[in-house]
C-alpha cells in the first residue's frame, strides 16, 4: 500500500508484530478463469462421475482495508462456477427424486457459484512483501440437474455455508513492477472438504499518488467435495489459468 515511509523505518517491528493500514484504502479485482472441471455429483448415495467442458469463469472481488487496530480488514468476493456435462451411466443415479437407470445418455449442469465474505489480518505489510492472514465464510448458492433423451429430468439446489481459513502473500520485485502472489483457502474437518489454491504474476500499469493499477496472470486449482448438502453430494475439481485486473484506491 502507499504512503509506508514511518512504517519502513520501523522495519525490524513490522517483522515481529502485525501490521497496519496507515488510512483507508479500497481495492477491486476482476478475474477471468479458463476453469477445467473432473468430478461426479448427484443425490447423495447415488453420484455419477461425468465429462464436462471446460468453461471461462468470472471472478469479482473487493477489499476495505483500514487503520483500525485489533479490528480486521474486510474483503467480499463472488466466484460463478458453472459447468455442464454429458455422461452414459454405469450405474443407477439419482437427483432430486429422480432415478436413472443404466445405459441412460444423461446431460447435466452442475452449479457451485459461491460468495465470500473474509475477515483478515495484515500480518506483515511493507515495501517487499505482505502477508494476510483470516477466516472467511463460502456461501455456495447454486443447484444441480440431470435430464436424459426420454425426457426425464431431475434438479436440486444446493445451499450452504462453510467456514474456512484464508491466507494470502505478495512479493515485489524492487525496480520492476512485477509482483508475486499467492492465496490459498480451504478446510478439511466436517463434513465438508474445499480448499482453492491460487498463485501468479501481476505487473503494475498505473502508480499514482491516488490509486494503482495492474494486470495478473496465474493459475488456480480447487477442490469442492460436498457430503450431502441439501441432499447432494459432490466430488469436484477445477483447475485452469486465469487472467485479471485489478485496482487500489
Amino acid at each position: 500500500m502507499k504512503a509506508k515511509h514511518a512504517m519502513f523505518i520501523l522495519l525490524p517491528a513490522l517483522l515481529s508484530a502485525p501490521a497496519y493500514a496507515d488510512f483507508f484504502a479500497v481495492k477491486v479485482q476482476l478475474d477471468s478463469w479458463q476453469a477445467s472441471a473432473d468430478g461426479s455429483f448427484g443425490q447423495t448415495g447415488a453420484s455419477s462421475p461425468f465429462d464436462f467442458r471446460s468453461k471461462n469463469q468470472l471472478s469479482l472481488g473487493m477489499a476495505l482495508e483500514h487503520p483500525i487496530p485489533l479490528l480486521p480488514n474486510l474483503a467480499v468476493r463472488y466466484q460463478n462456477l458453472k459447468h455442464s456435462g454429458r455422461a452414459e451411466l454405469a450405474q443407477t443415479y439419482a437427483l432430486g427424486g429422480q432415478s436413472f437407470a443404466v445405459g441412460s445418455q444423461l446431460n447435466s449442469t452442475l452449479d457451485v457459484s459461491h460468495l465470500d465474505a473474509i475477515l483478515y489480518y495484515e500480518l506483515l505489510d511493507n515495501s517487499l512483501f505482505e502477508l494476510d492472514f483470516g477466516a472467511m465464510v463460502k456461501r455456495v448458492h447454486g443447484d444441480a440437474k440431470a435430464h436424459n433423451q426420454a425426457g426425464l429430468s431431475g434438479e436440486q439446489s444446493i445451499k450452504g455455508s462453510i467456514p474456512m481459513l484464508y491466507t494470502a502473500a505478495r512479493l515485489t520485485l524492487p525496480g520492476t513492477g512485477w509482483q508475486l502472489f499467492a492465496e490459498a483457502n480451504g478446510v478439511t474437518s466436517g463434513r465438508h472438504q474445499v480448499r482453492d489454491i491460487s498463485a501468479g504474476l501481476a505487473f503494475q500499469l498505473v502508480d499514482m499518488m491516488l490509486m494503482d493499477a495492474g494486470v495478473r496472470l496465474g493459475y488456480r486449482s480447487s477442490k469442492v467435495e460436498l457430503d450431502n448438502m441439501q441432499g447432494v453430494s459432490t466430488n469436484m475439481d477445477y483447475s485452469g489459468v486465469f487472467v485479471g485486473f485489478a485496482v487500489n484506491f
